[in-house]
């Protein structure tokens, strides 16, 4: 090979394994025409710099292996109705010698490295009814699947070991049709059965505290089909189903030990609020439980996903960030860092800066706003910026450096297609009182078009009041060596609490609370909101009704509250 020839060959070569976002078209109008290609084009990725592989419209008829150490790839469909991976595999087929491939090795695609998530794909194993056929095998830990379809029939789905989530995913399969030892959490998905058979296969250890979750999902089925919710591959099951609509393609006694009499003191099948036809709880079998609200209250995605690393499978992946970690400002020798997620289209579109919560001393910056502002952000360039926390850093340092953020972002936004004459302030909780109190300040410099808090502590005197003492955020923040409320510590606490700068003129607030919050109670937002209203501030209350204080489950009270948030950002930023 020439030298010219060469360098140019290493060049790309080097680009390639750089470059973080692929498109396959079976077209031809991709990079790649095939999906495996596109996988072995890129030799990992990362937390921060994920692979993302975009397939566009098509059936790509291949098998697909994600290798071990192919972690935080994903797959991105346009829609999953018409982006399939299909093949079609099963047990009784013979391998070159002569010999049947078994189960195992079937699916059409197997993922072994962790972190990998996909999003509006089919998964299919396109074998029909000719026994075990996976679509997709998971041994791969953090795995997570929204809005993607898997088609089978018998052992459509082996999720093999490690952590799984499946969000608004339809599943459809005749015997055993998901299987596996893995922990597992599925969220509104529709379980749709083509056959006398059963759901789950569950093997899951016995020391593992959960198997497999089902809440708020749907089971359907073909006309005169009779189902199981599982039986139990091994004796130390463990499969629940949380306020899941059952039509009667169920069978009245639900469950199926397998002919395992030793199930009946070792497997853990629970249902809490089955409704439907198929939810008689009268006629499950003895050896089932029948969760108390209480016991359902506690069986929670964190909860059984979490782990040891706090896993957040409920921040969908497709919000990451188009650039990460950009450094807007240094203090006290440390970097401070901000992400960028930029929408498609010219601009200049308008600006959000998210400001997380966490007590001042927890969190960062691509959880609890993230994942409930993306869905509804898609004409917003927003910025989600890291802050010093406390006790290692003491106020005003989190405060200082959302300032800083807000002079940086003012200085570059038109970089990420932004309009620097048209920002909001977005903060939750800790991030709501850093927001309101930028807003209230209302310095010259880090004016900006709109504030929205979301649960603000707003009156930092009057929370701690109710309270009775200063609570352990403050201890933090502040200081402070003791419990006690002293006219000292109070003095200061009005000193930085945004109520204390309530004046005309200010720009319009958007304040979003629960009615039952315990952490930020209700009262004290709508005394914020009053003053706000005496000084003729622009200014709206959004009471999500019931909800608590953690902004996840505010969709479950109120679940138009993203899109009016959205529809008052536009309103005031246009």
């Amino acid at each position: 090979m020439k030298p010219f020839a060469l360098l140019a060959a290493l060049l790309f070569a080097a680009s390639l394994r750089a470059q973080t976002n692929i498109t396959v078209a079976a077209d031809g109008t991709g990079q790649f025409k095939s999906v495996q290609e596109a996988v072995m084009s890129v030799p990992s990725g990362s937390e921060s710099n994920p692979v993302i592989i975009h397939i566009k419209p098509g059936v790509y008829h291949e098998l697909i292996y994600i290798q071990r150490e192919k972690a935080y790839f994903r797959f991105v469909g346009d829609n999953a109705t018409n982006t399939i991976l299909a093949y079609g595999l099963y047990a009784s087929m013979t391998n070159v010698d002569g010999k049947p491939l078994g189960t195992f090795k079937t699916p059409t695609v197997t993922v072994d490295a962790d972190n990998f998530s996909a999003e509006n794909i089919t998964f299919k194993n396109s074998a029909g009814p000719v026994g075990q056929a996976l679509a997709i095998r998971v041994d791969g830990d953090r795995a997570s699947f929204r809005n993607c379809r898997f088609l089978g029939w018998q052992d459509t789905i082996l999720i093999n070991r490690g952590r799984q989530y499946f969000e608004n995913c339809y599943i459809e399969g005749h015997v055993d049709f998901i299987f596996g030892a893995a922990t597992a959490w599925f969220e509104k998905c529709q379980i749709h059965c083509l056959g006398n058979g059963y759901i789950t296969a569950a093997s899951t250890p016995q020391d593992s505290a959960y198997g497999y979750v089902f809440d708020h999902c749907q089971i359907t089925g073909e006309t005169n089909v009779l189902t199981y919710l599982g039986r139990p591959w091994r004796v130390y099951a463990s499969v629940t189903y949380l306020n899941c609509d059952m039509s009667d393609v169920v069978r009245p006694e639900g469950w199926n030990d397998w002919k395992k009499e030793l199930a009946h003191t070792t497997a853990r099948y629970a249902e809490f609020n089955s409704t439907g036809a198929g939810a008689n709880s009268s006629t499950r079998p003895d050896w089932t439980k029948q969760l108390t609200a209480h016991e359902a209250a506690g069986i929670t995605v964190d909860k059984v996903l979490g782990g040891m690393d706090g896993w957040n499978p409920t921040i969908a992946p497709q919000y990451a960030a188009n650039r990460s970690n950009i450094q807007y400002g240094e203090a006290d020798g440390q970097k401070l860092l901000l992400d960028a997620h930029v929408p498609d289209g010219p601009g200049p579109f308008p600006v959000a800066i998210i400001i997380h919560g966490g007590g001042w001393s927890s969190g960062d910056k691509e959880t609890d706003i993230v994942p409930v502002f993306a869905p509804v952000a898609t004409n917003f360039t927003w910025f989600t910026i890291a802050y010093r926390l406390a006790p290692t850093n003491r106020w005003p340092a989190c405060f200082d450096d959302v300032q800083t953020a807000v002079r940086w972002v003012k200085q570059h936004a038109t970089e990420y297609k932004g309009d620097p004459d048209h920002i909001a302030l977005l903060g939750y909780s800790a991030g709501g009182h850093l927001v309101t109190l930028a807003g209230t300040l209302a310095a010259k410099d880090l004016h900006v078009q709109a504030i929205v808090g979301m649960a603000p502590p707003t009156d930092l005197v009057w929370d701690n009041e109710h309270r009775g003492n200063l609570s352990t955020s403050m201890r933090n923040l502040f200081a402070f060596d003791s419990t006690n409320i002293t006219d000292d510590r109070r003095a200061l606490l009005k000193q930085y609490s945004p109520l204390t700068y309530v004046k005309p003129g200010l720009q319009p607030f958007l304040l979003i609370q629960g009615s039952a919050d315990r952490t930020v109670p209700y009262p004290e937002t709508t005394n914020f909101f009053a003053a706000l209203q005496a000084a003729n501030v622009p200014c709206d209350l959004m009471v999500i009704t019931n909800g608590q204080h953690r902004i996840a489950d505010w969709s479950s009270f109120n679940p138009d509250w993203q899109s009016q948030l959205a529809a008052w950002l536009n309103d005031k930023l246009r």
